[in-house]
């Protein structure tokens, strides 16, 4: 492949030229995952704290934040449903 600019030869993947700087017809490719965490994981880490804390170990090597979420919304939870027993024991 010849560069638009300068006419100087470029290897066929640049994505700019060497010579010169200037824009190929390439496009650069980045692919990368969101580390954002999923409502539906969010929903199910507080409706049900230990698949939160499963989560957490499972998800970390692949979204760190999210895994942490994940994993602070089941702690949470837990101790909320905790508290709520408690209270409703202590009222019998």
């Amino acid at each position: 492949m010849f560069c638009k600019t300068c006419g100087k030869e470029i290897n066929d993947k640049a994505v700019i030229c060497p010579n010169c700087g200037c824009p190929t017809a390439n496009k650069v490719q980045t692919t990368y995952e969101e580390d954002k965490a999923s409502g539906g994981l969010i929903a199910l880490s507080i409706l049900i704290p230990i698949a939160g804390i499963i989560l957490w170990p499972v998800k970390h090597s692949q979204t760190p934040k999210a895994a942490r979420t994940y994993g602070l919304c089941g702690i949470i939870s837990w101790v909320v449903f905790g508290i709520l027993y408690a209270i409703m024991l202590g009222g019998m």
